[in-house]
């Protein structure tokens, strides 16, 4: 198994950015502890969140974690831009529930609407992103439905 981090950050200007760091799940270390050591978050880190934000498959049968942490300990490294946010990866068969086509910024725009979500739904989190009101204002503009509350047209 395999832990991945989405280091988020978001500029009004810029849009969504983030940074993808990957760690192996050593054997009796927990998936959150991996994360944050990961990310670079002490232990006792209470400036930056990291929220588990969903799991799939690799083609080669591995199990990968994913988790956001928000904001990225470290932005002035260089960021990947999260150009579609909205793009969400689906499968046409309902037999087999994975995209085929699925990419990373497929995972990273998943896990921003999950911090959407969260947003208007956690009060530790909402409190964690209030200091932001330009990434709050981001959020807002993309829909916070959860897997199964997504409205199809």
């Amino acid at each position: 198994m395999s832990v991945e981090v989405v280091l988020l950050r978001h500029d009004p200007t810029e849009g969504f950015a983030y940074r993808r760091l990957i760690t192996a799940l050593g054997r009796g270390v927990s998936p959150d502890r991996a994360a944050r050591r990961v990310a670079a978050l002490g232990e006792h880190d209470q400036l930056h969140m990291a929220h588990s934000t969903s799991w799939r498959a690799t083609r080669d049968g591995c199990i990968v974690l994913t988790y956001l942490v928000h904001p990225d300990p470290d932005p002035d490294r260089p960021g990947i831009p999260l150009t579609e946010p909205h793009r969400i990866a689906r499968s046409s068969r309902p037999g087999h529930p994975a995209p085929p086509d699925l990419e990373i910024a497929h995972v990273v725009a998943h896990a921003v609407r999950h911090l959407a979500f969260l947003e208007r739904t956690d009060r530790v989190v909402a409190t964690h992103l209030a200091a932001r009101p330009g990434l709050v204002r981001a959020l807002r503009h993309l829909p916070a439905a959860v897997a199964g509350e997504v409205q199809y047209a």
